[in-house]
């Protein structure tokens, strides 16, 4: 009897083959679920749209493994290129452009394969690249530093409490520069009003 293929598979065999450093993208995944999780009544999505993120988050830098340079469109170019099975095409499509908007530009329609996606998986690309840019900004050092994000959702901001083991200066910087996308897709400001040592808990 043939071995079923699980959806997550691929997104394995993907990961093994080309990830160089796998503790930061288990890192990203872990802390992208979190937000994920804690954003729900916020941006309203379910299972299907958490499995596509976490498959993004998961192969976000597999790019740097073809070069340094631009590996946020390598990392897309290579999630395209190898057949996701048991995902539809618009899936993998939908994951891939998450992967490679995680840094740089924002989604734009002169970019052909966020513009090939139906106008509703593009607004979900748009936020879900927004939730992984946070995440991939709060590993900056690539040290795992964050231990847990805790989100508060007010009228007019996104607060988040962030449980550490050590100085996050690095996180911090990383967090600044990454914030910018999700305040334009949820038209809500993020900031950082906590910090807690994991050691005084």
């Amino acid at each position: 009897m043939a071995k079923q293929i699980k959806r997550q598979d691929p997104v394995n065999t993907l990961f093994l083959r080309y990830e160089k450093e796998p503790a930061h993208a288990t890192q990203v995944r872990r802390l992208t679920l979190q937000l994920f999780d804690g954003l729900t009544e916020l941006h309203g999505f379910g299972d299907r749209e958490r499995q596509w993120l976490e498959a993004a988050a998961l192969l976000h830098d597999i790019g740097w493994s073809q070069g340094p340079k631009a590996h946020h469109k390598n990392s897309m170019k290579l999630i395209l290129k190898h057949r996701f099975d048991g995902w539809t095409e618009e899936e993998q499509l939908i994951v891939a452009n998450i992967a490679r908007y995680h840094r740089k530009s924002a989604p734009k329609l002169s970019h052909k394969n966020y513009a090939a996606l139906p106008t509703a998986a593009r607004q979900i690309v748009l936020q879900l690249a927004a939730i992984l840019r946070i995440a991939d900004g709060l590993d900056r050092s690539h040290g795992n530093v964050v231990e847990k994000i805790d989100c508060k959702i007010d009228p007019d901001r996104l607060s988040l409490t962030l449980v550490c083991h050590r100085d996050i200066h690095s996180e911090l910087y990383g967090f600044e520069k990454k914030r910018h996308l999700f305040e334009k897709a949820f038209g809500l400001p993020v900031v950082i009003n906590n910090i807690k040592n994991s050691w005084d808990n």
